[in-house]
């Protein structure tokens, strides 16, 4: 097999998963870049950065809603950038991702912290689609004794709204299922409603699809909506926009649609600040303006820039 094309092999689980959260893919995508160093071919320089171009694109390509890839990626590269010994360079990238493991597993418990005040005891709490920082956030809540139950929908059209449900109940939380067009039936009677994020910009965040009716229904009602989500998850306005590339095939909505139907299966879309109460991250509650301010010091590597690859 050409080696391009084991790089996809090992990318194609990341593009299938349709359950994943943000973070969860990222950590994941550790082991691929282990995995291509440790290829006898990587042990020439030239060639590892070759190939670690190659799946820094080849992973944003698979999900390019999730911010997480990219940082990844930018950081493997920028790792390398100027290596000329194979040896070092894998020293080099290895520290890098283990600086983003780390980044990821602290920013959930700094965001658990956070958030813990905003879980009002005694009452119910909607979450919606899957997300590990929200999971984690809520079961660190639960933990530290707080009470409360959770209400959540479907989330299609990948379900992911089942496997929150099912992690929340493993861990002692009592859970309220339902599909996504009775969320006008359980939100009122929530007193928060919390959401992840696979990527932030300064127009806003963007999310799995059901996050803007979420968002419109929470205004409506005042019920407070908080985006949790780490600083990784930050990136240019140019780059937020890559998640429209992203559809997935219709027969997953609608197998053998009727002729003449084309059946729409777009994953993920937009929500701007103005229809989130707050943006909670490892390093607090953040407004629109932190946000444009992080985003305006991102380094990318000339490899990752929108006008030089093709992804």
């Amino acid at each position: 097999m050409e080696k391009p094309d084991q790089i996809l092999e090992l990318v194609q689980p990341i593009r299938d998963d349709l359950l994943s959260g943000a973070a969860e893919i990222a950590l994941r995508a550790i082991t691929i870049f282990q995995t291509v160093m440790a290829e006898k071919e990587c042990e020439d320089a030239s060639v590892m950065k070759e190939r670690l171009i190659k799946t820094a694109r080849a992973l944003i390509s698979a999900q390019p809603a999730m911010a997480p890839l990219f940082h990844l990626g930018n950081s493997v590269l920028t790792a390398i950038k100027e290596g000329s010994d194979s040896a070092q360079m894998q020293k080099d990238v290895q520290d890098a991702l283990d600086r983003t493991e780390k980044q990821l597993c602290e920013s959930a418990a700094l965001i658990a912290d956070h958030v813990y005040d905003f879980v009002p005891p005694g009452e119910m709490v909607f979450a919606y689609s899957f997300s590990s920082t929200v999971v984690s956030a809520l079961l660190s809540a639960r933990a530290k004794g707080r009470y409360f139950r959770v209400c959540c929908t479907e989330a299609r059209s990948s379900l992911e709204g089942r496997k929150l449900a099912a992690q929340l109940a493993s861990g002692g939380i009592e859970v309220i299922h339902t599909f996504d067009n009775a969320m006008g039936l359980i939100l009122p009677n929530c007193s928060v409603a919390f959401m992840g994020c696979d990527c932030i910009g300064p127009p806003g965040v963007v999310n799995k699809v059901g996050s803007w009716t979420l968002a419109v229904s929470c205004r409506e009602l005042k019920v407070p909506l908080y985006a949790l989500a780490g600083t990784e998850k930050f990136v240019t306005e140019d780059w937020l926009f890559e998640f429209e590339k992203y559809e997935r095939p219709g027969a997953e909505v609608w197998d053998a649609a009727p002729k003449g139907v084309r059946v729409l299966n777009q994953q993920f879309e937009l929500i701007p600040f103005n229809l989130i109460t707050a943006l909670v991250t490892e390093k607090g509650v953040l407004k629109e303006q932190h946000v444009n301010d992080y985003v305006g010091r991102l380094t990318v590597h000339d490899a990752l820039k929108l006008e030089a690859a093709s992804f």
